[in-house]
């Protein structure tokens, strides 16, 4: 007996969306469509997110961080990710969230694998980082519901995401400063301008202002 016409529409449908949110990376069998809306929304444009990257970078580079003009900021960009691989990562999770964010297939992956092949930056989904935020080497993990917060430095080989399979990320707040191999995993949240030492291992909430330290972290207030 021929397939109803009906039916055939809908299994192409089907088909044709399970493989867009392959694409996108978003499990199969879950209606997510809620939560991915809600992290859509929080995505900076892509623009301004490049932009205060590239201000923040070269302010911790040294170097000058105003543009004149339009053209200065692009010159000082593409400069930028020539010479330093993180900043070129960067650029493409920034432009992959924002083909997420306007539901392009394919295209997120790209992004995604060219920021993990040529600058160490594999940020997965849902992630929502703000504008502003410096990554000096790459060697980055950020995933698993993970919010950062603008001004934020994520130093090489740190890891921000879930602990096992358990639900939700870190909370990073502005300003903070995360040394290098450290690991702020499970929801907790850190606080603005906290200080994360070196290699430690933050599995609890941290003060603003605080600095954590040690494996596992213990809490230094500030005096």
């Amino acid at each position: 007996m021929p397939e109803d016409p009906g039916s055939m529409r809908r299994r192409v449908r089907n088909k044709v969306e399970s493989w867009r949110r392959g694409l996108l990376g978003i499990r199969a069998g879950q209606d997510t469509s809620w939560y991915w809306a809600a992290v859509r929304s929080q995505q900076p444009p892509f623009a301004t997110a490049v932009l205060a990257d590239a201000r923040v970078t070269m302010r911790r580079r040294g170097e000058r961080y105003e543009f004149r003009n339009k053209a200065d900021a692009v010159i000082q960009i593409v400069r930028l990710a020539m010479v330093t691989d993180s900043f070129f990562g960067q650029i493409c999770y920034r432009a992959k969230a924002r083909c997420q964010t306007h539901r392009i297939p394919f295209l997120p992956r790209l992004f995604h694998h060219l920021a993990v092949t040529h600058g160490g930056i594999c940020i997965g989904d849902p992630v929502v980082i703000q504008p502003g935020v410096q990554i000096p080497h790459g060697h980055i993990v950020v995933n698993g519901g993970v919010q950062v917060g603008p001004n934020v430095v994520l130093s090489p080989f740190t890891t921000l995401g879930r602990v096992n399979t358990g639900a939700g990320g870190p909370t990073i707040g502005a300003g903070v400063a995360i040394g290098t191999g450290a690991k702020v995993l499970g929801p907790v949240k850190v606080g603005n301008r906290a200080r994360i030492g070196a290699n430690s291992v933050v599995l609890t909430d941290v003060p603003a202002g605080a600095t954590a330290v040690g494996v596992p972290a213990r809490i230094i207030l500030p005096e």
